[in-house]
Parts: C-alpha cells; sequence; structure tokens
C-alpha cells in the first residue's frame, strides 16, 4: 500500500480497505444469489419427490416399481433425493449466514476504511510496506480495537442500522413464507372437513325422511367439485376428495373418502365410515376428519 499525502492514483490504505470491502460485499451477495437459487431449486425437487412417490402410492404404482428395473431405480432414485432434502434445507441456513456475515463485513469496511484496514494490518491479512507506516507496525490487535471502539457512534450509526434492515428484511420474507404457507394447509383442510361434514349432514338427512342412501342427484349435490386444493368427487353413496397440490409432506394426489352404508334389518340405521390416505403426514395434517360429522363434532371447524 502506498501512504502519500501528494495527489496519488495509486492504492492508499483507505482506497485498499475500500476494494476489499467491495469484494466481500461482491462474494457476499453470490452466497445470497446461490442461497436464492437453491432455495427455488430445492421447492421444485421437493414437489418432484412428492409427486413421484405419490405416483408409486397407488396400485399401479407398486406395481411398476415391483416388475420393472426402470421404475425400480426411478422410486430408488426418488428416495435417495428425499433423504438429501433436510441437508440442502440446512445447507441454505449455511449460505444465508455467510451472506449476511459478509455483507455486515463489506459494510464496515465501507464506512469505516481507516480502521477496517489496521484490523486487517492486525489480523495480517495485509501488511505496511516498509518505512510506511512504523509506528502501526507492531500494533497488536488489542490495541487496534482499542482504537476503533474510539469511533464516533455517528458514524456507526448507518452501516448498522443498513446491516439491521437487511436481517428483520430476511427473516421477515422468511416468516411471510412460512405463515402463508401454513395458512394455506389450514385453509384446505378446513375445506376439505366442511365439504365432506355437507355431505354426511346431506345424507343424514334424506335418510331420515326416505330410510334409504342418496346418490349425489337425490342429495340434490353436484357428483364433482373443483378447487383450488382438492378435487370432489360424490359417486353413488361413496364421497371422495383427492389433493390437487402437495401439502407439507402431504403429496398431490392422496385421497380422503366416506363411504355411506346401513345396518339392521327391521330398523336401519346409518353408517359411515371414513378413510384417511396411508401417507402419515397427511394423515397428521387431517386428522380431524375422522370426526367430521359424529355428533358433537362441528361440520365445518372453526378457523384459527
Amino acid at each position: 500500500m502506498m501512504i502519500d499525502n501528494a495527489k496519488n492514483t495509486g492504492l492508499t490504505p483507505v482506497r485498499t480497505a475500500r476494494l476489499i470491502a467491495c469484494v466481500i460485499a461482491l462474494v457476499g451477495m453470490v452466497f445470497l444469489f446461490l442461497e436464492r437459487l437453491l432455495s427455488a431449486v430445492l421447492v421444485m425437487a421437493s414437489d418432484g419427490v412428492k409427486l413421484g412417490l405419490a405416483r408409486y402410492n397407488n396400485f399401479t404404482g407398486r406395481f411398476a416399481s415391483q416388475n420393472f428395473a426402470e421404475d425400480k431405480q426411478l422410486l430408488s432414485l426418488l428416495k435417495e433425493v428425499q433423504g438429501l432434502l433436510p441437508s440442502a434445507e440446512s445447507a441454505l441456513t449455511v449460505f444465508m449466514v455467510v451472506a449476511i456475515v459478509l455483507l455486515v463485513i463489506a459494510v464496515i469496511g465501507l464506512a469505516l476504511p481507516r480502521q477496517f484496514v489496521h484490523v486487517l494490518v492486525a489480523l495480517k491479512l495485509l501488511k505496511w510496506q516498509s518505512g510506511e507506516v512504523v509506528e502501526d507496525s507492531g500494533a497488536n490487535i488489542r490495541e487496534v480495537l482499542d482504537r476503533v471502539g474510539n469511533v464516533p457512534l455517528k458514524k456507526l450509526a448507518v452501516p448498522f442500522a443498513v446491516i439491521l434492515a437487511i436481517v428483520v428484511a430476511v427473516f421477515a420474507i422468511r416468516t411471510c413464507q412460512q405463515s402463508s404457507a401454513e395458512n394455506s394447509v389450514t385453509e384446505a383442510f378446513a375445506e376439505l372437513n366442511a365439504q365432506a361434514g355437507d355431505y354426511i349432514a346431506a345424507q343424514k338427512a334424506y335418510f331420515s325422511k326416505n330410510k334409504a342412501l342418496g346418490n349425489a342427484k337425490a342429495l340434490q349435490m353436484s357428483d364433482s367439485v373443483v378447487t383450488d386444493y382438492f378435487i370432489y368427487r360424490l359417486k353413488g353413496t361413496r364421497f371422495s376428495a383427492e389433493s390437487r397440490a402437495p401439502f407439507a409432506n402431504c403429496p398431490a394426489g392422496s385421497k380422503w373418502s366416506v363411504h355411506s352404508n346401513t345396518k339392521g334389518f327391521f330398523e336401519k340405521e346409518i353408517t359411515f365410515f371414513r378413510m384417511l390416505p396411508k401417507d402419515t403426514a397427511c394423515v397428521k395434517l387431517s386428522i380431524e376428519f375422522k370426526n367430521v360429522g359424529r355428533n358433537g363434532v362441528p361440520q365445518k371447524p372453526e378457523k384459527p
């Protein structure tokens, strides 16, 4: 580094500090870009794995995976990718932390270049050219930190405000995304319970009047309804719902159903058999489905 009070077009200590800070900021932005890119790829990979596993969770899929080498290999690959997803999510956090740390260092370096260059010299990442700053050549880290500690708070206010704004913005965006996803799942299964509850109530009312089970026409209900979350079908006396999109770890194409039946000979009674998907993740999300339409259980769950 060149230190000269005259006009100098070379790298002075301040210019060197700012150059290094800019390089650090660039690296931080690269990490931030990679984090965003990996996040998008992870979402697509997660959806692809869920759809693939849902494909092999039905009868034809199981038959194919047991009898065809290509399907066996594809199913094995899907399970391997599913095992890597948690590690990829951890990598997202690491990339974000590294990006924030690098950007923080860059902001401090740009705001306080003189103090920043002394810290770099004290850490032996840089060194003075012989004869330029002899008095600082023996400075240790503690002395440098003491010198940095004497910087007026006004100079530190702006960079720390920027850093705080970046951190708050990042976590606010992530919190909003998670909250939005959770609200969508809650809304979807509230809708599912409501549709199933409407069918059970209509079937009960029809049976009470006619002592028989009714189909869609008799119940004055549509035999097919499509919403943003599910495809609802009413075939004969069987109500079913098929998810159109994955919910958390519950894959698209998962099915819920309610079967109506009667029992008794002289005095008939109506019974309902509620069936949930085999996937435990789906069961956890729709645990209230097995109680929909029962006595004392609300037909339409209250929204939280």
